[in-house]
């Protein structure tokens, strides 16, 4: 990913991941947008440019993925990167909103590295640019691959499944349209 040219791009991309999800997390797209280019920015936390992956053309960002081995990444510092990124009131809001959202952003059962988000941009669905980051980024990690879909994404679910990843728990939260299948790809012997 370069900052410079896909910083926008890439923070549509990740807004677009999940339609519940991140305007609950963030707010109204005018509103989440500058948050998550922030974030992006910064090193420490789970939507750093350092986990992202991108394939463009030229200038225009097709599809991204985000992932890490969440184990690597330090809380303190995370936390930081969230104090930059959100003014005070949204930090406030934060704090019930991560309690509310707490059975589906754990990942105490996640041994392998986790993929966050893959999005791909509308134009370019169904060329294969999703199963393409996956493999690419199965390929650069030993071990368990995992990663979340939300629990009405009957398309991911499918896409994940063809892949090879298979359902290992249901998490659900008591919000309307929130909660998801944890999904593991495991690793050959």
């Amino acid at each position: 990913m370069q900052i410079a040219t896909d910083l926008d791009a890439v923070a549509n991309l990740i807004y677009d991941t999940d339609e519940y999800l991140f305007p609950f997390i963030f707010g109204p797209r005018s509103h989440g947008l500058p948050v998550l280019k922030r974030l992006i920015t910064l090193e420490h936390n789970s939507f750093s440019h350092r986990f992202i992956e991108c394939i463009a053309d030229g200038d225009e960002v097709q599809a991204i993925l985000i992932g890490y081995d969440h184990r690597t990444i330090d809380a303190t510092a995370e936390d930081a990167d969230y104090q930059s990124a959100l003014p005070f009131f949204d930090r406030l809001l934060l704090v019930p909103k991560f309690w509310i959202l707490q059975p589906i952003l754990e990942k105490n059962d996640v041994t392998g590295v986790y993929v966050q988000n893959l999005c791909v941009a509308a134009a370019y669905r169904g060329k294969g640019l999703g199963s393409q980051l996956i493999r690419h980024f199965i390929e650069m990690h030993n071990g368990d691959v995992w990663l979340d879909v939300e629990l009405s994404n009957v398309a991911a679910l499918r896409f994940y499944e063809r892949l090879g990843f298979r359902v290992i728990s249901r998490k659900d939260v008591f919000l309307k349209g929130l909660g998801n299948f944890r999904l593991v790809l495991r690793a050959k012997p």
